[in-house]
């Protein structure tokens, strides 16, 4: 699987990529997926695609690619934006269905949308990196076991009677 995700839509949708400068932002983004792998296994890979990095968008054509670790990380050119990009990459794609792209830009996941890329919104990609998904169920199994804290304590003291005999 190959995840497209949405730089500039993630980082300024949660707390957790603040920072001082807008590069501290980004680094933070690429810590977050290096240790948590919000895109799950080893074999998957992501690109990180942010609008114009430079002074002048309209001095420069093309894209900016680049790699930090793992991470396939791509500045628009100034005259096309992020949100181009992302659509280009899916609709050049060799197997669409293989992709998954990052974003809660409503007009972006409507012109991916027959493609036949799937769609993840930035709260479920982040919560997948925090583990939230397991969290949430240990954090159930835990208010269960003590919500029947007391029936378990009978059930093992029965037990532990019925030994003694």
């Amino acid at each position: 699987m190959h995840f497209i995700a949405d730089g500039y839509n993630i980082i300024n949708s949660d707390p957790i990529f603040s920072a001082s400068t807008l590069e501290g932002r980004r680094n933070k983004l690429f810590e977050f997926i290096l240790n948590k792998r919000p895109h799950g296994s080893l074999n998957n890979t992501i690109a990180v695609v942010f609008d114009f990095k430079g002074d002048n968008p309209y001095q420069i054509g093309g894209w900016n690619r680049s790699f930090y670790k793992e991470i396939e990380v791509i500045f628009s050119g100034g005259r096309e934006i992020a949100d181009d990009i992302i659509t280009e990459l899916v609709d050049n794609a060799k197997n669409p269905s293989q992709i998954t792209v990052v974003t809660n830009d409503k007009g972006i996941w409507r012109r991916i949308g027959g493609s036949g890329a799937k769609r993840i919104n930035v709260e479920d990609f982040i919560s997948k990196g925090n583990g939230s998904k397991n969290k949430k169920i240990a954090e159930y199994a835990v208010k269960a076991a003590f919500a029947n804290k007391d029936k378990i304590n009978e059930e093992f003291e029965k037990l532990w009677l019925s030994k003694q005999k």
